[in-house]
């Protein structure tokens, strides 16, 4: 039974992440215009507890980290690894605001999001990491004078100590009003 919840809240993550993804506009400049639009984190938590009776996956309150980039509209250049200077949320204290690194505090299964919005017609590599190996990838290339937010989501099988960060390898993002973001939190044990 909690396979299958999994299965359905993966498909509510991917058609979250799709929409999102295809609207065909330009997102540099509209995405935080749409009224009623939430942020991953959020949106996972009501999925999940629409899942919730009888059902051992769930978010647990113990780990939970959600933060942005401030930016104020500055051009990111290739840096290892990102640090998210807003801390909205960091309960369980997984994410280090100094280095921009989320250490496992708890093994578990865990859920992660991050975000990449490029400059304007660039091609930009945002890499997510585990232990120095790569996990995951957005990789965009955009046509001159066109931009598009990107968001992807991930499950990991971690244990204590791991360390899970984001990277910009290639590119460069534009950061304002937290449209670089990463998230994470534990399904369970």
């Amino acid at each position: 039974m909690a396979s299958t919840k999994l299965r359905y809240l993966v498909c509510l993550i991917l058609l979250h992440t799709w929409t999102s993804e295809s609207h065909g506009e330009d997102f540099q400049m509209s995405v935080y215009e749409k009224p009623g639009q939430q942020n991953v984190l959020e949106f996972l938590l009501q999925a999940v507890n629409k899942l919730r009776p009888g059902s051992s996956l769930r978010p647990s309150a113990e780990i939970v980290f959600d933060v942005q980039l401030q930016g104020n509209g500055q051009v990111v250049k290739p840096t290892n690894p990102i640090i998210y200077d807003i801390v909205n949320v960091n309960k369980g204290n997984g994410y280090n605001h100094t280095t921009g690194k989320f250490i496992v505090p708890m093994c578990g299964l865990y859920f992660f999001s991050y975000s990449s919005l490029p400059t304007r017609g660039t091609t930009t590599d945002v890499q997510l990491m585990k232990n120095e190996k790569e996990v995951s990838l957005i990789h965009s290339v955009l046509p001159k004078n066109s931009a598009q937010l990107s968001m992807r989501n991930i499950i990991l099988e971690l244990h204590k100590g791991d360390e899970v960060w984001v990277q910009l390898i290639t590119g460069s993002l534009w950061s304002d009003r937290g449209s670089l973001s990463f998230q994470g939190f534990l399904l369970g044990q």
